[in-house]
């Protein structure tokens, strides 16, 4: 049974840049920032190193293997995504993004429950009570919490 070229093409990509960033790890923040304290057993710095390279060698060894799985099915390394995928991928962000431009102007409490309630709407929801308390009840949590526990007025 061969995996599928989409997800060997994922674990490929994702291996390297693993890879990379244990690299970055091993060779500069480690050594720069890894810390020259007194401890108690192993060094910050020695534990910090060991796993970068745990790391870096299973995020290698998952790049291999994935190369040479696609090598072998003689699919392309490098494929595009399609429009609906990006789109699908994208839109939770660009939803965040609209309400954190919003907050900008108007107080969180205000605007909460619109951003849940329009989320487990577009997420499929129909039943209005559930809709209604599922965008009530964090408010409402995020009002006591700000305004009387916390002190701070209505955010």
């Amino acid at each position: 049974m061969t995996p599928e070229p989409h997800l060997q093409r994922k674990n490929l990509w994702s291996g390297l840049g693993v890879t990379l960033f244990a690299s970055w790890l091993l060779v500069w923040l480690i050594p720069r920032y890894g810390g020259s304290g007194i401890s108690f057993g192993m060094h910050p710095q020695r534990l910090a190193t060991l796993g970068a390279w745990v790391m870096f060698l299973c995020a290698a060894a998952l790049a291999i293997i994935s190369l040479i799985q696609l090598k072998k099915q003689r699919v392309p390394l490098i494929k595009a995504p399609s429009l609906t995928v990006v789109w699908h991928q994208a839109w939770p962000f660009l939803y965040v993004l609209f309400f954190i431009s919003l907050v900008i102007f108007l107080p969180l409490t205000w605007l909460a429950p619109f951003i849940v309630g329009t989320l487990v709407v577009m997420l499929g929801e129909r039943r209005w009570y559930i809709v209604l308390l599922t965008a009530a009840i964090p408010t409402a949590a995020l009002y006591l919490l700000t305004v009387h526990l916390m002190r701070i007025g209505v955010v």
